[in-house]
């Protein structure tokens, strides 16, 4: 193992991945929040007693929580809405989908389409920045499906992603006296 690479626990082993995308975004108006997504946006909050989805942490001095559509917004022009709802019917986080049945879904502000995700949390007591929703190795937008999903069933003092090692790699402060990851 290199000098520079992280410390792996006993027992485990680091499988990195490299992901690429490119994606085709029809043309769209500027986003500009709706009524419908403002509105959803507080039910879901207060319903969800104002916690991240992934981590159940409370958003934090400086970085509310989030609320993300699972099927991206700037996605919307090139999605079928019946199958987006087909979509939401498998995976319903708060239950509004088998409440309101097939009702048809006409936005991507819609509540079904809606998830609190922490824009900051923290692991092992370190700040990392963007969460669950934008962080580097934690974020919806920043790691696979099956890893973002995995860190909501995380063991406790188990850790499926490098994010704390990111994080302190982005910001020296955070690695403590001994540096950063890689020594320097």
């Amino acid at each position: 193992m290199p000098d520079d690479a992280p410390a792996i626990p006993a027992g485990e082993h680091l499988d990195k991945r490299t992901l690429t995308e490119e994606v085709l975004v029809a043309d769209h108006p500027p986003r500009k929040a709706s009524a419908e997504f403002e509105r959803n946006r507080v039910l879901l909050l207060v319903q969800n007693g104002k916690r991240c989805w992934i981590c159940d942490q409370p958003g934090q001095p400086g970085a509310p929580l989030e609320v993300h559509h699972l099927h991206e917004w700037s996605l919307w022009p090139s999605l079928d809405p019946a199958k987006v709802l087909q979509t939401l019917h498998c995976f319903d986080p708060y239950g509004y989908t088998e409440k309101l049945g097939d009702a048809p879904i006409d936005s991507p502000d819609d509540i079904r389409n809606l998830l609190v995700l922490c824009a900051s949390c923290e692991i092992e007591g370190k700040a990392i920045a963007g969460g669950h929703h934008r962080g580097v190795d934690a974020g919806v937008h920043a790691v696979t499906w099956p890893i973002w999903l995995a860190q909501r069933a995380v063991r406790a003092g188990v850790s499926v992603t490098e994010a704390l090692t990111s994080a302190k790699a982005a910001d020296p402060a955070l690695a403590g006296p001994q540096g950063p990851p890689d020594g320097s």
